[in-house]
């Protein structure tokens, strides 16, 4: 799911529907036939970015709302405006709801009614991340940590970058001051790690490989094995957004979705029914 988040929350398993947003001509958000490859456009308008799965609820930024906090019952097919605030990278952990405010850039947290809005960090955030009762956060200073309420922060590496995910105790990212190559930082060791020949546009993982698009070879998909660092091409489509759902890895080409399986294979394009 972190890694999801990072590559925009496009696209989301909730109550057996698989959610999928149309970021190329921004028609809304469907619902995906994984048999057919079809998507189909939900009863709700919206343009959901960054969804989050609650049981029968789904948490997201509109941007047709202008990036609003919103909270929809999948069953009672109603959706409610829970912060009007622009939120970005939205993240739901137990009660909460984490966000990046997207004009001052600082992190918050509001309870998942959208009240006790509150904030936890009062610097630039560039992106975060949830970790054993910790906030893992990535600054223009490098990277520091706090506890889950924003306090006893401290910097544990020095590298600066914007896209942040974990496997195992590994923080995962691309470092922006070595031309955005792949990095892994073991955050009980504070070791850190360079992938060989891997510099990551766009990252997900299925919590035991990272999927990442390496801009070295003009974006193509490559699967890195963070335990002994080796990596492989499973696709040479151009591709961004990458997103893992089940054994599929998603992703998008020129604004189109795309499908491939996790061991490799052919690409299927994902088609929009009515937009």
């Amino acid at each position: 799911m972190n890694g999801n988040l990072q590559s925009g929350g496009l696209i989301l398993k909730a109550d057996e529907s698989l959610f999928i947003t149309d970021i190329k001509n921004y028609s809304g958000t469907y619902s995906l036939d994984r048999a057919n490859d079809q998507a189909v456009p939900i009863h709700y308008e919206g343009l959901f970015w960054f969804m989050n799965e609650a049981g029968n609820f789904l948490y997201y930024s509109d941007q047709l709302k202008g990036n609003v906090l919103c909270k929809l019952d999948i069953v009672k097919q109603h959706s409610e405006v829970l912060l009007d605030k622009p939120c970005y990278q939205l993240q739901r952990h137990e009660d909460w709801i984490y966000y990046i405010h997207e004009e001052d850039h600082r992190l918050y947290r509001c309870s998942t009614s959208g009240k006790r809005d509150m904030r936890l960090i009062d610097e630039h955030v560039e992106s975060f991340l949830l970790y054993e009762g910790q906030i893992y956060y990535a600054t223009p200073n490098g990277i520091k940590r706090s506890t889950e309420s924003g306090e006893a922060s401290e910097k544990i590496s020095e590298l600066v970058t914007s896209l942040l995910i974990r496997i195992g105790n590994k923080l995962c990212f691309s470092d922006a001051e070595n031309g955005h190559r792949l990095t892994l930082l073991d955050v009980e060791r504070h070791t850190v790690t360079m992938v060989d020949n891997i510099f990551a546009l766009s990252i997900s993982t299925d919590d035991k490989y990272i999927y990442c698009a390496n801009r070295l070879n003009d974006n193509s998909i490559y699967r890195v094995d963070p335990l002994h660092g080796g990596s492989i091409r499973i696709s040479g489509e151009s591709a961004d957004y990458l997103h893992v759902l089940d054994n599929d890895l998603y992703f998008c080409s020129g604004r189109e979705w795309h499908r491939i399986s996790l061991f490799g294979g052919e690409a299927e394009t994902i088609t929009f029914i009515g937009r």
